[in-house]
């Protein structure tokens, strides 16, 4: 993400809440805001619409909810990281939320700083949660559910993301100017990529995006 702005579309059913957020976000240095949404089914359309990094968005909406809203963009096979952020601090919550492959779960009781981190860690593929509950979810969910998609390595969401272009066809610069990186980054990445998946050429980046589901065939 360096050289660049993080690009971020906001969801929220309350308009004041969204709003506010979207103020306070712009205002960041390093964020911008590029959509608001006010249900799931929204959230979604904006995303197809603005291709942000980021989509921050609330569980409990009307409609399609936020964590279908993630299932969605996830199924889409889009770039956009997803950052939850609610007033529910429910444990059930964050696993279905993680399931549906969000990288940040936040409190609305929580502080914008921390909003601001999970944002920052969601868009290099990072997860993110808040509190001590956040740490236990991590340690016994999140990261061996990471670790059963690829057992030679855990390849990042940034990683999926290269080789699901190189599957489709693209070249590493092709690949490189989608994912708006410099081309010595994509060209890192499918090392990476290579090395964790014993890969001896793209037909192997092929099998496994299949085996994981990554592309349609």
């Amino acid at each position: 993400m360096a050289g660049r702005d993080i690009r971020v579309v906001v969801a929220d059913d309350h308009a004041l809440v969204r709003r506010a957020l979207a103020r306070v976000l712009d205002a960041e240095q390093g964020i911008r805001v590029v959509g608001e949404a006010a249900d799931g089914a929204q959230a979604v359309d904006r995303v197809l619409e603005t291709d942000p990094d980021v989509l921050v968005v609330d569980i409990v909406m009307p409609g399609v909810d936020g964590i279908e809203a993630a299932r969605r963009v996830r199924a889409a096979h889009l770039r956009t990281e997803v950052v939850v952020l609610t007033a529910h601090h429910s444990e059930a919550f964050q696993r279905q939320a993680f399931e549906a492959g969000v990288r940040g779960y936040l409190l609305k009781e929580g502080t914008i700083e921390s909003l601001v981190e999970a944002i920052r860690h969601a868009a290099s593929g990072e997860y993110y949660l808040s509190g001590a509950a956040g740490r236990d979810v991590v340690s016994e969910y999140v990261r061996p559910l990471i670790r059963r998609q690829q057992p030679g390595g855990i390849v990042t969401p940034r990683e999926r993301q290269l080789a699901c272009l190189l599957a489709d066809g693209y070249s590493t610069k092709e690949a490189a100017t989608v994912l708006n990186i410099s081309v010595k980054t994509a060209e890192t990445h499918r090392a990476s990529i290579m090395r964790k998946l014993g890969a001896k050429n793209v037909a192997d980046i092929v099998k496994y995006c299949i085996r994981n589901h990554l592309i349609d065939v």
